[in-house]
């Protein structure tokens, strides 16, 4: 219940506790995404989180999964919201649009990509 917060935020603060962002990751959404190859080992992760909540919601952090010609993963990596640069709270129907770039190193860049996964969660 969004309007308890006040009240819940002065008993917190004097119990010594926090409260955070909802979470509801039925609502949250990955809109759009795309892996591309930039250069020798780089590539370019770009995505779209939208919230179709009617309130704010804790931004999940996002497990990226590269895979090869077998569709075997390559590279796990989970990403948090402050590792892709946006706001740890998606406001009520908002959006975050993501773009980072994405090297591969040891066996990783020696492996064929393929494709790639993402999974939106909260830790």
């Amino acid at each position: 219940v969004p309007a308890l917060r006040p009240a819940l935020e002065v008993v917190c603060k004097r119990l010594g506790c926090e409260i955070s962002a909802h979470r509801h990751i039925e609502s949250i959404v990955i809109d759009s995404s795309s892996f591309n190859k930039t250069r020798g080992e780089a590539y370019q992760l770009s995505l779209t989180l939208k919230n179709t909540a009617a309130t704010a919601l804790a931004t999940p952090a996002i497990e990226l999964t590269i895979t090869d010609t077998q569709d075997q993963p390559i590279l796990r990596r989970v990403l948090q919201p402050a590792d892709m640069g946006i706001a740890a709270v998606l406001p009520a129907h908002g959006e975050a649009v993501v773009a980072l770039p994405v090297a591969l190193a040891g066996e990783a860049a020696h492996a064929r990509v393929a494709g790639y996964r993402l999974l939106a969660f909260y830790p």
